[in-house]
C-alpha cells in the first residue's frame, strides 16, 4: 500500500488486501481528524495572537524586535493564521521596501528614502522567529513557517561601516560639547570613540559600573550576552570625571533622560551636532567603527580588536580564544588611541 500526502510518500506491506485496506482507512481518518482540529485552530487565532504570545515570553537582546513585530501586528494582525501564508509575507516585504520608513523614532521620512535591504531582512527575521517559537511550542496548531524559503534581500554593506576622519573629529567634538539639546552629548561621543561601546551599552551604563579611580567601565548585558570591562583613556576619562560631578541623584544611569523612565534625546542632539559640524551621513554606530579603525591603524590584530570591541568571533578563529583583561586592553588602547583621543 502506498500513501501520498503533501508530496510525501509512505509505503507499507501487508499479508492480505483487507489488512492493507483497514490500515489505509485508519490513516485517512486520522489525517481528516487532525486536519479539522488544526485547521480550526489556525482559523480561530490571528497573527496578533501569535505575536502577543511571543512578545510575552521574548527575552532577546535586540531592542528593535518588539517594534518590528509591532509593524507586522499593525498591518497583518487581524488576519487568521490560516490566511497568513508565504504570499502574504512576500506582499509584506514589498511593502516594507517601498513605504516611508520611520526615521529618528517619531518623524516619518519621505517615500524616496525606503528601508534598506538589511533592515527589511531584520523585519522578516523577527516574524520568522515568532513562527519558529510557535512551531516548537505547539501554539495554535502552527506547523509551517510561512517565511521559510523566502530569499533574503541583498545586503550591500562594506561589513565594517564608515569611520570618523581625523579632520572631522575636532569639529564634531566641539559641536557635541556645545549641544543645548543634550549637554552630555560630548561625553557620550568620547566614550563611544574611546571604548567602541555600542549605543545601547552606553545608555544602560550606571554609575555603579563606573570605576573613575582605576579608569574603567563595566558594560553589562551586551549584545553577545557577555559582560566586559573596558578601560578609559585620555579625554574620555577626563570628560566622564567632569560629568560625574553633576550627576543626578534620582537616576542611577550615567546618561539619564528627562525622567527616570525615558532615554535622553540622543538622535535629535546627534543630528543637530552633525549639521553644526558640517558632517554628512555619519551614524552613532560609526563611532564604534571609528574606534575599531583606530585600533587597526595602530597595528592591533583582528583578534585583539574583536576582544576589545566585544565581538563574538574574529576571522577564521573565534574570539573566545583571545582573553584580554582590562589592564591588558588598557596598554593596547593607550598605545593605539593616545594620539587620537588624548595622551591618557
Amino acid at each position: 500500500m502506498r500513501i501520498r500526502r503533501k508530496g510525501k510518500t509512505v509505503v507499507q506491506y501487508f499479508k492480505t488486501k483487507r489488512e492493507a485496506s483497514d490500515f489505509a482507512a485508519k490513516v485517512e481518518a486520522d489525517f481528516d481528524k487532525w486536519s479539522r482540529l488544526l485547521g480550526g485552530e489556525l482559523k480561530k487565532h490571528s497573527l496578533a495572537d501569535l505575536i502577543d504570545r511571543y512578545i510575552r515570553q521574548w527575552s532577546g537582546k535586540d531592542h528593535n524586535t518588539p517594534s518590528r513585530l509591532a509593524w507586522w501586528r499593525e498591518h497583518y494582525g487581524e488576519r487568521s493564521l490560516a490566511e497568513f501564508n508565504d504570499d502574504t509575507v512576500r506582499e509584506a516585504i514589498a511593502r516594507l521596501k517601498t513605504e516611508p520608513a520611520p526615521h529618528g523614532g517619531k518623524v516619518v521620512t519621505e517615500a524616496d528614502k525606503p528601508r534598506s535591504g538589511p533592515t527589511v531582512n531584520r523585519y522578516k527575521a523577527a516574524i520568522s522567529a515568532a513562527y519558529k517559537t510557535a512551531i516548537d511550542g505547539g501554539w495554535f496548531g502552527v506547523k509551517d513557517n510561512p517565511v521559510a524559503g523566502i530569499r533574503a534581500a541583498k545586503e550591500h554593506t562594506s561589513g565594517f561601516g564608515q569611520s570618523l576622519s581625523d579632520k572631522d573629529r575636532p569639529r564634531l567634538l566641539q559641536a557635541c560639547d556645545a549641544s543645548t539639546l543634550w549637554p552630555a552629548l560630548g561625553v557620550f561621543v568620547r566614550l563611544a570613540l574611546a571604548t567602541g561601546a555600542r549605543r545601547g551599552e552606553l545608555l544602560k551604563l550606571t554609575w555603579a559600573d563606573v570605576d573613575l579611580k582605576r579608569g574603567s567601565i563595566l558594560l553589562r548585558d551586551t549584545k553577545n550576552g557577555d559582560d566586559r570591562r573596558v578601560p578609559l583613556i585620555g579625554d574620555a576619562l577626563k570628560a566622564l570625571k567632569a560629568h560625574a560631578k553633576v550627576r543626578r541623584m534620582d537616576d542611577a544611569r550615567v546618561f539619564p533622560g528627562r525622567t527616570t523612565e525615558t532615554p535622553p534625546q540622543v538622535d535629535k542632539a546627534w543630528h543637530a551636532a552633525l549639521t553644526a559640524a558640517e558632517i554628512d551621513k555619519l551614524r552613532i554606530h560609526d563611532l564604534r567603527h571609528s574606534c575599531g579603525s583606530y585600533l587597526a591603524r595602530a597595528g592591533l590584530s583582528a583578534f585583539q580588536i574583536a576582544a576589545i570591541l566585544g565581538h563574538r568571533s574574529g576571522p577564521q578563529l573565534t574570539a573566545r580564544y583571545v582573553h584580554l583583561h582590562a589592564e591588558e586592553s588598557r596598554e593596547l588602547m593607550e598605545g593605539a588611541l593616545a594620539g587620537v583621543l588624548g595622551d591618557g
